[in-house]
């Protein structure tokens, strides 16, 4: 069975995934047009990995960080597609989630993905309306813009260099947020989804801290020399004077 090629309807769904028309992706894009199928990492089935040599595959390795996330509706069945960092081995590693393996598709419905987003535009996944938080330079320059969908519950940092659409971990995030407040009540921090029930009690300054702050502990880091944060003082807001104990 391994190796093998993608499949067709495989290799188009991981394609639209990663635009090469957006410098992020391209790298990527360029990789899966040249590799094969290798095998499946330790979740099994419709968890791909891709090489572009005959190569053995790790199943110790954990899964690295999501580069592309996106989902459709295949003959009126869910499929989610993640796609990967590189690992150690140089090996690309995909996750189909629900309608796999694909069959031959009668129809492609509600589709949508991560990687076109773009400041100004709506949530990718609803439609929905984004808090977005411009981060820039010494120069005055925009260099990321972290945006947040309160309907998706989900939050992402905008490259705006490269295009990438970072996927940022709710509940890493949300714990440097309420130490950016001086907040330390474990009920909120165990409860993650109050954030996005909250995400206009906290001022660009403190997004920015908490930002800078999770990048110090975070598995793929961003340039974050230059960052200017404005230069207030964080008070207390409702929302700490009601939950802080």
């Amino acid at each position: 069975m391994y190796p093998r090629q993608l499949q067709f309807q495989e290799k188009e769904i991981l394609l639209w995934l990663l635009p090469d028309n957006i410098t992020a992706y391209k790298p990527y894009n360029d990789f899966l047009k040249s590799s094969q199928v290798i095998g499946e990492g330790r979740w099994g089935e419709g968890n791909l990995l891709l090489d572009k040599k005959a190569s053995s595959i790790d199943l110790s390795l954990g899964m690295p960080p999501v580069v592309a996330y996106g989902e459709c509706t295949i003959n009126e069945s869910p499929l989610s597609i993640s796609i990967h960092e590189f690992n150690i081995d140089d090996q690309l590693e995909i996750q189909f989630s629900g309608a796999f393996p694909i069959s031959e598709p009668q129809s492609i419905r509600n589709q949508w993905c991560y990687s076109y987003w773009k400041p100004g535009d709506p949530c990718p996944a609803t439609g929905g309306a984004i808090r977005e938080i411009s981060i820039t330079n010494t120069s005055h320059s925009v260099v990321y813009v972290l945006a947040i969908s309160p309907m998706k519950k989900v939050l992402w940092l905008h490259h705006s260099q490269t295009g990438f659409n970072q996927l940022i971990p709710v509940t890493a995030f949300y714990d440097e947020l309420l130490r950016a407040k001086h907040i330390r009540d474990g009920a909120l921090i165990s409860r993650p989804a109050t954030f996005f029930e909250r995400i206009n009690e906290f001022t660009d300054a403190e997004y920015i801290v908490a930002l800078l702050e999770y990048d110090k502990k975070a598995t793929r880091k961003f340039d974050s020399s230059n960052i200017v944060i404005e230069s207030e003082k964080i008070k207390k807001s409702l929302f700490q004077k009601l939950f802080i104990k």
